[in-house]
């Protein structure tokens, strides 16, 4: 039986519109991270993730590997090779229809690179604007396809801010420009050189290009990323990483002296990056970092200060954000190993199965849930990431093809007990184990436990 009619059969929520999605708290408030670590293609010695959609699907690369690029979808790897007569694709971005873009390079010509988009049926050359050389797409929005993408071209020595259409490949305007991200609306942010001959934080909107950036207009930088509500964060030589919406900019905090570095923001205006803690600023060691609005300023969180249980694992960069406050990652494991990581709140916690024994009764305990809160207890043997049903926004079960045990509810101090019959043939056996609320699209983290 699937996790979802498992579910379905347990628990019915108040009200349809409890069934239809329920805005969650995610991740304001998050008791802490749950970590998967995205293991390498056989051979390889590093993985890499550089961006998430809604889905928990990540996009990433192989280095050992280079005709091919990754993607990681519920658990499992997916290869995409290089179309026909194309070489070393790269990927930057998916959206939440599953398109990935990124660039591959001709086999005749294999310094150029060339705009691609990855569906289900392969890969896609996108078109380039006349007259240039190479190019390569940096973000896709989430618009019924023909989607619209963003990119930079270059003919000689001059680069082109672009827009794909689905049909053709449009200049968005701006000497010496490029295009990093790109929001549902066709709404655009990246660099353009200005009359001072800098590249400086820009914004096309409406058929204007806008400087975003502040005085003096004679120092450099680039935005990075917009959302759907035209929020954007950006970098700029003097001020150091900034949010601006509406004319407003507001300076990002750093973990110490160091400046930080922002790549993403989701529509819930949740800024992922990297900063250095180190107060002296001497190490050069980069933290993943959340920056989240609290009032009128930004707060910023250290990810691996809410990572406890997976002691050992330094997260150096958050690289994209979902609207469910899911984060691709990457850092070093316990072996100092590179790794791609799924990193996902959770808002309450789950003990180890007590006494953890095979051919006893086991007790599970759920903590931090409001009073009669529903929960549920699902298990597996494999590691995976998908949504309790499609309409929750958040609560993704990290756990491949669970299993589900009958709901309980809360007592008046927010405690959940599972009590379960492990049987002797277990013995060995390791399995995950993950609470869920289904009505709230709650999780816990997830538990690994091998029964004596």
């Amino acid at each position: 039986m699937s996790v979802r009619n498992s579910i379905r059969r347990l628990i019915v929520c108040g009200s349809f519109a409890a069934l239809a999605g329920v805005a969650i708290a995610q991740p304001t408030g998050v008791t802490g991270y749950d970590l998967i670590e995205i293991r390498p293609l056989e051979g390889d010695l590093t993985s890499e993730v550089v961006a998430i959609d809604d889905l928990a699907r990540m996009a990433g690369g192989s280095a050992v590997f280079p005709n091919s690029a990754i993607v990681w979808v519920n658990g499992w790897t997916v290869i995409l090779l290089a179309p026909p007569g194309y070489q070393t694709p790269s990927l930057t971005d998916i959206s939440n229809a599953g398109v990935v873009v990124g660039s591959a390079s001709p086999v005749a010509t294999p310094l150029f690179y060339h705009p691609f988009a990855w569906t289900i049926a392969g890969g896609h050359p996108l078109g380039m604007l006349g007259g240039t050389s190479t190019g390569a797409v940096h973000s896709v929005d989430d618009q019924p396809w023909p989607r619209t993408a963003s990119g930079g071209y270059c003919g000689g020595s001059q680069d082109y801010a672009t827009m794909w259409d689905g049909q053709t490949v449009i200049q968005m305007g701006g000497a010496r420009s490029a295009i990093g991200d790109i929001n549902s609306l066709g709404h655009a942010v990246g660099s353009a050189y200005n009359q001072f001959n800098v590249p400086r934080p820009t914004l096309w909107r409406d058929g204007q290009m806008i400087d975003i950036g502040g005085d003096p207009p004679n120092q450099s930088g680039g935005a990075v990323a917009i959302n759907d509500l035209d929020e954007i964060v950006a970098h700029q030589q003097g001020i150091g990483v900034f949010h601006w919406q509406d004319n407003q900019r507001t300076v990002l905090p750093d973990l110490g002296v160091c400046s930080s570095r922002v790549w993403a923001i989701n529509d819930r205006g949740v800024i992922v990056g990297e900063s250095n803690p180190d107060p002296q600023c001497r190490n050069g060691r980069q933290h993943a970092t959340v920056w989240e609005r609290v009032a009128q300023q930004f707060a910023i969180v250290d990810i691996n200060d809410l990572i406890p249980r997976h002691s050992g694992t330094v997260l150096v960069q958050a690289k994209d954000i979902n609207d469910a406050g899911q984060i691709a990652a990457y850092g070093d494991n316990v072996d100092g190993d590179g790794r791609g990581y799924l990193v996902t709140p959770y808002l309450f916690e789950m003990s180890d199965p007590v006494p953890g024994r095979a051919g006893r009764q086991n007790t599970v305990t759920i903590t931090g849930l409001q009073p009669d809160q529903r929960v549920v207890l699902v298990w597996g043997t494999q590691e995976g990431a998908q949504k309790i049903r499609p309409s929750c926004p958040g609560g993704t079960l990290l756990i491949r093809d669970p299993h589900a045990l009958p709901m309980v509810r809360a007592d008046e101090n927010g405690v959940a007990t599972f009590t379960m019959f492990i049987p002797p043939f277990a013995r060995g056996r390791t399995i995950r184990m993950q609470a869920i609320a289904p009505c709230e699209c709650e999780i816990s983290h997830t538990v690994t436990w091998t029964f004596e």
